[in-house]
């Protein structure tokens, strides 16, 4: 009879998966990574920005 290993999906380290955290913090992650993406296209033009 063979037993088929399976895993579950766990993110590494302390923190939990996107679907699992907390809709303030994800807010706010979204929010840092927007300002972050804005800034470097002010302070280095397209360049800075790869698509």
């Amino acid at each position: 009879m063979d037993t088929e290993r399976t895993t579950t999906n766990r993110a590494t380290g302390g923190r939990a998966a996107d679907g699992r955290r907390h809709p303030m913090a994800k807010a706010v992650r979204n929010l840092g990574i927007v300002l972050d993406t804005a800034a470097r296209v002010v302070f280095l033009g397209r360049d800075g920005v790869k698509l």
